[in-house]
């Protein structure tokens, strides 16, 4: 469902700051997650990134096509194993939040 534009979505952005000597297993859950998300029905986007200044912090941003979408998403096998994966981790904060979009649309 990777489209050009959209009339509404649904937008999930988090920050994540890792113990730094987890850093990088949070950096490879991360990359699995969004090698097995991006291409989920519903799925606008899924990025997950390492912060240039810190190398404990990551964000992630992730666009799906309706809120069903991302529940079943939140639902699924792979994202809960992933989940439970990351949480075996020294976690120090985490914000996670979720919105309604008014729409978007793709630039040139």
């Amino acid at each position: 469902m990777n489209t050009a534009s959209t009339e509404r979505f649904v937008s999930l952005v988090g920050t994540y700051e890792i113990d730094p000597l987890d850093a990088a297993a949070f950096a490879r859950i991360a990359t699995a997650s969004v090698d097995q998300t991006v291409n989920k029905p519903g799925c606008l986007y899924y990025i997950a990134s390492q912060d240039l200044k810190q190398a404990n912090v990551f964000h992630l941003a992730e666009g799906w096509a309706t809120q069903e979408a991302l529940d079943v998403h939140l639902g699924s096998p792979d994202f809960l194993a992933m989940l439970e994966q990351a949480f075996t981790l020294r976690i120090v904060r985490r914000e996670i939040y979720v919105s309604a979009s008014a729409g978007r649309t793709l630039l040139g």
